[in-house]
């Protein structure tokens, strides 16, 4: 069985604070405190040695998906990725496999419960290199909207990964459709020009 060492969470304190006690954001820097100036709900990586295609997918979803960091695998252990992950104070560590340089499956980990609460298989990428759009035009978005979902089994992992929004300011427009009983469609466009970029089949 896998030990992490849980740290004791920090209190969350605002940046004027730590320059009032240490002057300068470069001495803040130096003296080594950890600034909490942004909350990390879900930290994402992927499997050792991603190819560049899985690593583009991890861009994207990090871009797209609010309130969460990337970290790069390098050569730590899954142990290590959880310690960090726990460490950055995340709900929610979301794992991309791979084979054959393709991402092949997404698992979401609880990290209250250090167990696998959502695990799909991966079909169907299409990244916006395949729609032709340079990947710095997909930039973060503030606002990830939910247009229609008719996949009632991806509703509890959409809102876990804070897409959810239902307002009409939105960034980026995400519509879902049922392929069969176990398979949906997820089709990811900029509102403001209509582009699709993005488009995945998520299978339970």
């Amino acid at each position: 069985m896998m030990t992490i060492n849980v740290p004791i969470a920090r209190p969350l304190v605002r940046l004027s604070d730590w320059l009032l006690e240490y002057g300068t954001v470069r001495n803040v820097i130096l003296s080594g405190p950890v600034l909490h100036i942004h909350r990390t709900r879900i930290v994402i990586t992927s499997s050792r040695d991603p190819s560049i295609r899985t690593r583009n997918f991890l861009n994207i979803l990090t871009s797209l998906l609010p309130d969460s960091v990337k970290i790069t695998r390098g050569k730590k252990s899954k142990k290590e990725i959880f310690e960090r992950a726990i460490n950055l104070g995340a709900i929610y560590l979301l794992f991309v496999l791979a084979k054959n340089g393709n991402p092949l499956r997404i698992i979401v980990y609880d990290l209250e419960t250090f167990s696998i609460k959502y695990f799909f298989k991966l079909h169907g990428l299409s990244l916006p290199s395949d729609y032709n759009i340079p990947l710095y035009q997909i930039k973060r978005h503030n606002s990830v909207c939910i247009e229609l979902n008719r996949c009632d089994f991806l509703r509890d992992f959409l809102v876990d990964m804070n897409i959810y929004n239902l307002s009409n300011n939105c960034d980026v427009i995400v519509n879902t459709r049922l392929v069969s009983n176990d398979i949906c469609e997820l089709l990811f466009t900029l509102s403001t020009k209509n582009i699709k970029f993005l488009k995945m089949l998520l299978e339970v």
